[in-house]
């Protein structure tokens, strides 16, 4: 599914709406946005000459490529919620079932669920976190093993340069390339300047 994607990237870039409980809430940076209800809202933004592209075209090219994905996958997979362009801008916003539904048909490695789960799943908790109290990251670090034991904690775990944003109180923040700007937002970093390497980000939420 990743040629896929990189094929949607090239036509908008990869940006982001959140969606809180069904609500639609506008941002300006690459977001990566989990729903309560394990769902994952994805928007993008791109810049262009509107001249070179029409919205009827980026309709198309996006609900053909979301139509091939259903047709083998389930038509509650992948929707397609906004696709306009306006005063030189393309807007998308796609809703995927839930996180792996999202990694398959993204490429971006996604993961959403309790500790245990993502023990299970290979990710390692032995790293750098900074404790997140009311959206201020201490910058006073706690080792991820003293954290397993929190039976409360849920956690989102996502490899792209993007915002996350979680439907809960965040309470860890993995350290590297991290930015906490409200209690349920981090903003991700690019790992190094001009580049496009990612680095694996786990937000832990309650």
């Amino acid at each position: 599914m990743r040629k896929r994607m990189v094929a949607l990237s090239c036509c908008i870039g990869m940006c982001m709406l959140m969606a809180a409980c069904g609500t639609k809430l506008d941002v300006q940076e690459n977001t990566i946005a989990l729903q309560r209800n394990g769902k994952i809202l994805e928007a993008a933004v791109e810049t262009f000459d509107q001249s070179y592209y029409k919205e009827d075209e980026l309709n198309s090219y996006i609900q053909n490529a979301v139509d091939d994905y259903t047709a083998e996958h389930g038509k509650k997979s992948v929707s397609v919620t906004e696709s306009k362009v306006e005063e030189k801008k393309a807007y998308l916003t796609l809703q995927y079932e839930n996180a792996e539904t999202f990694q398959d048909f993204s490429g971006i490695e996604c993961f959403s669920g309790s500790i245990v789960e993502a023990q299970s799943a290979g990710y390692d908790f032995e790293q750098d976190f900074y404790p997140v109290t009311d959206g201020k990251a201490d910058k006073k670090t706690v080792r991820g093993s003293s954290l397993l034991e929190d039976d409360d904690l849920k956690v989102l775990i996502v490899k792209e340069n993007s915002d996350l944003i979680v439907p809960g109180k965040i309470a860890y923040v993995s350290t590297e390339g991290t930015e906490v700007t409200s209690e349920k937002q981090v903003n991700v970093t690019q790992k190094q300047q001009d580049t496009d390497e990612s680095v694996l980000v786990y937000v832990l939420y309650r």
